[in-house]
């Protein structure tokens, strides 16, 4: 039988997924269900919110979360989100995101 032995992933494969046609779909589905979690200010409404990396770098900070409202960034609310590489989702996600989703952008508040 054959038996592939794959790397882990690495930041760099996995920002480069989410940054495909089909990455890009899987992330559409996350944010409309808001499973990043919403924006704590109250004027934003419950906006969902998108993940961040506050480097490219691995090992340097955990990820963040960034409110396409009031362009807040924050520490996400789970705990175990909390605690993943912020390195896997880059430093430009949320607006590359957000400029091939533009009927996402939300009004300000």
């Amino acid at each position: 039988s054959l038996i592939l032995f794959l790397p882990p992933p690495t930041p760099s494969r996995l920002r480069r997924y989410i940054l495909t046609n089909r990455g890009m779909h899987a992330m559409y589905e996350k944010y409309r269900t808001a499973a990043f979690g919403r924006c704590p200010h109250v004027f934003c409404q419950g906006q969902p919110v998108l993940p961040v990396g506050l480097s490219d770098l691995p090992r340097n900070y955990t990820v963040n979360v960034f409110c396409p409202r009031c362009h807040g960034l924050f520490f996400p609310k789970s705990t175990r989100q909390a605690n993943i590489d912020g390195a896997y989702f880059g430093t430009t996600f949320p607006h590359l995101y957000l400029l091939t989703h533009p009927e996402m952008v939300p009004n300000k508040p």
